[in-house]
C-alpha cells in the first residue's frame, strides 16, 4: 500500500511540473541532497505540488528560466524533504512573493526570466540579505568548466528527494550561440537553475533543456555571456533596488 501511494504521488507530481519540458540525466543519477539557501524552489501557489528553481543575484533580485512563468508565484528557501513523493513546505518566514521584471520564453537560447523577490510577509526581511546571494559574471567559461546544478528536480527513485533540492556538478561540453551545453544531472522542476562555475562560483548561465540520456547527450542553459537584454535586465534589476 506504501509502495502504491508513494508511485501515484510521484505521478502526481510529475505532472504538476506542467512548466518544464523534461529534463535528463547523463548516465546514471549522481545527485545528492542538498540545503542551499541562495537556491528557492518556485511555486504558483501553496497548491501546487513542484514547480521550478530560481536564485538569488542580489538581496531582491532572482534569475530563473521564462517557461517557468506559471510558477512565479511564491519563492519558498529552505525546504525540507518531501514526504512520500510530495513536496512539504518550508516555515512560512521562508516564503516569499514573486514580482515578474521580464519572463522571455521564445525557446531553446532564449528562456530566461529576471524577477524581484518581495518581502516576507511576517518577518518583512528581504530573502537576499536572509538567504544570500550569488555574484554573477558576463565572461563565457570554456569547454571543460566544471559547473554545479542545484534545483528542484523530480526524482521517480526516491519519495523524499522528489521536488525537493539536489545538487550535482557536471562539465561544459560546448557554446553554441546563446546556448551552452553541459553533462549536469538535471530533472524537470530543475528547469531556472543557475549554473554555477564551480571554481568561482559565479552564476554564468540559467538551465533550461534535457537532452542527456544513459549513454551520451547533453543538457542546455542559456548563457549571460552572449544575451545582450538578459545582461540589461539584470542590471536595470539590481540598480532600481531600493
Amino acid at each position: 500500500m506504501i509502495k502504491a501511494m508513494t508511485l501515484i504521488a510521484l505521478f502526481a507530481a510529475f505532472s504538476s511540473v506542467n512548466a518544464a519540458n523534461e529534463k535528463s540525466i547523463c548516465g546514471q543519477d549522481d545527485r545528492t541532497p542538498s540545503f542551499n539557501p541562495k537556491v528557492a524552489r518556485a511555486i504558483g501557489d501553496m497548491n501546487q505540488n513542484g514547480g521550478c528553481t530560481l536564485t538569488m543575484i542580489s538581496k531582491t533580485c532572482a534569475v530563473s528560466a521564462g517557461h517557468c512563468k506559471s510558477t512565479f508565484g511564491l519563492a519558498e528557501f529552505n525546504t525540507p524533504l518531501s514526504r512520500n513523493g510530495r513536496i512539504q513546505h518550508p516555515e512560512p518566514e521562508d516564503i516569499y512573493p514573486i514580482e515578474v521584471i521580464k519572463s522571455v520564453y521564445n525557446g531553446l537560447g532564449d528562456d530566461w526570466a529576471v524577477l524581484r523577490v518581495r518581502p516576507n510577509k511576517i518577518t518583512g526581511k528581504l530573502a537576499g540579505e536572509e538567504q544570500g546571494f550569488y555574484k554573477y559574471t558576463f565572461t563565457q567559461p570554456e569547454v571543460g568548466t566544471v559547473i554545479r546544478i542545484t534545483g528542484y528536480g523530480l526524482d521517480r527513485s526516491q519519495g523524499d528527494r522528489n521536488l525537493a533540492q539536489q545538487t550535482h556538478t557536471g562539465e561544459v561540453t560546448k557554446m553554441q550561440g546563446n546556448v551552452m551545453y553541459h553533462v549536469a544531472d538535471t530533472m524537470g522542476g530543475n528547469s531556472g537553475s543557475s549554473v554555477i562555475r564551480e571554481d568561482t562560483q559565479e552564476i554564468v548561465a540559467i538551465h533550461t533543456n534535457g537532452g542527456c540520456y544513459r549513454n551520451g547527450g547533453n543538457n542546455a542553459a542559456n548563457m549571460l555571456s552572449q544575451h545582450e537584454e538578459f545582461q540589461r535586465t539584470i542590471e536595470a534589476c539590481i540598480a532600481s533596488e531600493e
